[in-house]
């Protein structure tokens, strides 16, 4: 039986953002940690990045930044802490051969737009395209995590890219996700302290898990199922790690399909301790 998440704070973005209001479209799709008290949050519906304190209080510094890019919105966000780069992920274009592919536009720690470059990986729908973006170095190489639902349901898994000299993404290995994690969709990924969290937000439920780099897969034993504090929790897109033991979380808009209590907590912001496994 799963464990449930606890909730420690949670915002609605339109009250934290200069501008915004109640009917404001703010379809967060993915979050990343500039440090302990800044978030970075990005929206499948604009080519812009909040950036929020996590306070989860109007702060003066709270803002809507541009980040130009290929596409119309994006589906996740990592940082790259040693060189202070944003990478903004791009879910699916059609590439100058005619396949479908990821894409992750690149920025400075200034907003100012470096490249955009393709994950090599074709894909089968633009609809199924990559949702999760993780980044990592490993001693001198450096690693993005990017989550596919791999064209079917209950068929998730990790590519990893590793960047090349010529600064393009080239295709490492993949990483299965298991049994335990057979969800009804893949909405966004988190890598930090050698742990691996993945969100559904159909099955409105978060797998953590260890990772054996070595080995290039799951530890055996670590993983763990987690639901959140209530039903009304259904359009989860986006997490980061804080802690060891804490993930920020980022909503979607309500579907119109859903039941009106998702609209308590859609557009949000929220910050959830993970208990003890």
């Amino acid at each position: 039986m799963s464990r449930r998440l606890e909730l420690i704070r949670e915002e609605k973005l339109f009250r934290l953002l200069p501008g915004r209001t109640k009917r404001s479209r703010l379809e967060a799709s993915g979050v990343a940690l500039v440090d302990e008290s800044t978030a970075l949050v990005v929206f499948d519906n604009h080519n812009q990045v909040a950036r929020i304190d996590l306070s989860l209080k109007r702060q003066p510094r709270n803002a809507l930044l541009p980040a130009p890019s290929l596409g119309s919105g994006f589906e996740d966000v990592c940082i790259d802490h040693r060189y202070r780069r944003v990478f903004c992920l791009v879910e699916s274009v059609e590439d100058f051969d005619g396949q479908l592919r990821g894409f992750v536009a690149e920025y400075d720690e200034g907003g100012r737009f470096i490249r955009c470059t393709r994950l090599p990986s074709p894909l089968l729908k633009s609809n199924k395209g990559f949702e999760g973006l993780a980044h990592m170095w490993r001693g001198r190489r450096e690693y993005l995590y990017a989550l596919s639902e791999a064209g079917h349901k209950g068929k998730g898994r990790i590519e990893v890219f590793v960047r090349s000299r010529d600064g393009e993404w080239k295709a490492s290995h993949r990483i299965s996700l298991s049994q335990k994690a057979e969800f009804e969709d893949y909405a966004a990924l988190a890598y930090r302290y050698r742990q691996l969290a993945v969100v559904s937000q159909a099955s409105a439920r978060l797998w953590v898990a260890r990772i054996d780099e070595k080995a290039r897969a799951v530890v055996r034993g670590s993983e763990t199922v987690y639901r959140f504090p209530s039903k009304s929790y259904g359009n989860v897109e986006g997490i980061a790690w804080l802690a060891p033991d804490t993930l920020v979380a980022v909503s979607d808009r309500k579907k119109k399909r859903q039941p009106e209590r998702c609209s308590d907590k859609d557009q949000s912001i929220h910050l959830f301790r993970v208990p003890a496994r």
